[in-house]
């Protein structure tokens, strides 16, 4: 517990002589904890009781920390449902949400503010955080925060999906106008090549960025900036059942 208190960096127990009792944080992560292992039963469930789960069961996704949680829940469906294969298809939202659509994936991993009225969807508790990651021999490696003043003098690579463009508009602000976009990219691995080269500053999901890649280093944003991750399968028609 100890050990656990030391990683976040706050109290979460109080130690008496006879009892331990939890403290707000203590309280508020038991509740967080809770609420994770709910939804990922309610995951599972939500796929389970889909007919389609049998023979193969086609899942696509954009490249997000969320996978995790889907990949035990494939893999207790493995265990249970016996001759059920899966197939895993990496994509953006845009093109997803078209593959649920037209019926060549049964479910999908998407991230971002997006509407879901055509979609059947369970928001997923884990946020995806955007980051900064250049060269380390840019100035801004000085900073501890990125802020858009800081970005304003920097090509950008961002993500190719519209929306993503579109949500920076708050953040940025006056400046919004003035951003410099050299590139957008659907993989991110592969255009942390680009901001590699010491002149680009690529803005991304923070677990994305390859600890890896030699001279490159991240900074999170400021004010932060997140996406959901939400799961979404294909609305039935009521009219037909």
């Amino acid at each position: 517990m100890k050990d656990l208190e030391r990683e976040l960096g706050v109290t979460l127990f109080v130690r008496g002589h006879r009892k331990i009792t939890l403290t707000e944080a203590g309280y508020y992560l038991r509740d967080r904890a809770q609420e994770m292992l709910d939804m990922e039963e309610r995951t599972l469930t939500t796929i389970q009781k889909s007919q389609l789960v049998m023979g193969t069961l086609k899942i696509g996704a954009g490249q997000t920390s969320a996978m995790i949680r889907i990949a035990k829940i494939i893999d207790q469906i493995a265990q249970s449902q016996e001759g059920t294969q899966f197939e895993l298809y990496d994509g953006n939202a845009d093109d997803i949400e078209e593959k649920i659509n037209n019926g060549t994936l049964d479910f999908g991993v998407i991230m971002g503010d997006r509407s879901l009225d055509d979609f059947e969807s369970l928001i997923l508790p884990e946020r995806n955080e955007f980051v900064a990651i250049f060269n380390e021999k840019l100035p801004l490696a000085k900073k501890e925060k990125i802020t858009p003043n800081d970005l304003a003098q920097y090509p950008l690579i961002t993500s190719g999906q519209s929306f993503v463009r579109d949500k920076f508009r708050n953040w940025w602000g006056n400046l919004y106008d003035h951003t410099n976009i050299l590139a957008v990219s659907n993989l991110a691995y592969n255009a942390s090549f680009l901001a590699i080269q010491g002149h680009s500053v690529q803005i991304t999901y923070d677990y994305l960025y390859d600890k890896k890649f030699e001279h490159l280093i991240s900074r999170p944003l400021s004010p932060k900036v997140t996406d959901p991750n939400v799961v979404i399968w294909k609305k039935i028609d009521k009219c037909l059942i």
